[in-house]
């Protein structure tokens, strides 16, 4: 949860975590901490730490607050029923105002079998035999979106297997140096040395030290050459923001669409936490300034939506 938090930009704000964690704990139900109902707690600790709320204001604000995904799941009933029951009028409030069914008893007795010999024939064909093996079966059956974005990866960047997660997600600065392990035995150090002015095109020359001896390479700059002006603070009650620094990895409306207070507009994801953020206003979207794969800060305009 402290990597998560840092990935957050809540790094300074860990100690008022850890306290709004046993608070977090309690709106929830008093719920006994194991996977994956810890990481519910969590995720609600910090979603009440980065938006400044109290145990109060989540149940009295319940309806119109972009809740991270995992309390919805949680609420519905998509990981089983607390030993004490579910927390009202919390439960209610959130799942009304989604329009969200509730699931009654244990959540895995209503799925539907899963074929695993039929799903490894289907990925093999998709990716190639020699890409799947027994691990990727199963992920893709844990996680079918989550595997599928990551083949997706895969095809552009080509394996990253090797490099340590910090740096996966926070690329180098000029002058870093890291030392990655490629085998036992066997080590480079890299030290990225430059990174040149971007082209008309939106790609950057970014030159590398690989033990000592330079690699020129390449590289898409995401951030270039986006359509519209630069993404401002969302004010004003039919104008909705970020509740917390992410990517955006889901769109689910487009400008001119008709939407209904609680529908839901994006899916913003911060680490392991994935939040979908409502409408806050029935009405029809005028503006949509992100795009998928925009990473965004703290209330930053994702949609506005037009009211009558």
């Amino acid at each position: 949860m402290l990597f998560q938090s840092r990935q957050l930009g809540l790094t300074e704000k860990w100690p008022e975590i850890n306290l709004k964690y046993a608070e977090a704990n309690m709106v929830l139900g008093d719920i006994p901490k194991v996977t994956p109902s810890s990481k519910v707690v969590g995720d609600l600790a910090q979603f009440m730490v980065s938006q400044d709320l109290n145990g109060e204001q989540v149940v009295e604000q319940a309806e119109t607050l972009a809740f991270p995904e995992s309390v919805v799941q949680y609420l519905r009933g998509e990981i089983g029923i607390p030993p004490g029951g579910f927390p009202e009028p919390l439960r209610t409030k959130v799942l009304s105002s989604r329009n969200i069914e509730s699931i009654d008893g244990r959540p895995g007795a209503s799925l539907d079998d899963y074929d695993f010999d039929e799903a490894e024939t289907l990925l093999k064909e998709k990716y190639g035999a020699k890409y799947i093996d027994e691990k990727d079966v199963l992920s893709h059956a844990l996680y079918p979106n989550v595997f599928a974005d990551w083949k997706a990866f895969e095809k552009v960047y080509g394996s990253v297997g090797k490099l340590p997660s910090d740096l996966f997600l926070n690329p180098l600065s000029e002058g870093d140096e890291v030392e990655i392990d490629l085998r036992p035995g066997e080590k480079v150090i890299v030290k990225l040395t430059s990174i040149q002015p971007a082209r008309a095109d939106g790609k950057r020359n970014v030159l590398f030290e690989v033990n000592g001896e330079r690699w020129l390479r390449t590289v898409t700059d995401q951030s270039i050459g986006q359509d519209g002006p630069q993404r401002r603070k969302a004010e004003g009650p039919n104008e909705i923001g970020s509740p917390m620094p992410g990517v955006i990895v889901g769109l689910q409306v487009k400008e001119g669409d008709i939407v209904k207070e609680g529908d839901p507009l994006a899916t913003l994801s911060a680490m392991k936490m994935e939040t979908v953020i409502p409408a806050t206003a029935s009405g029809t979207v005028k503006y949509i300034p992100v795009t998928l794969g925009d990473k965004v800060e703290g209330d930053e305009l994702l949609v506005e939506i037009e009211t009558e």
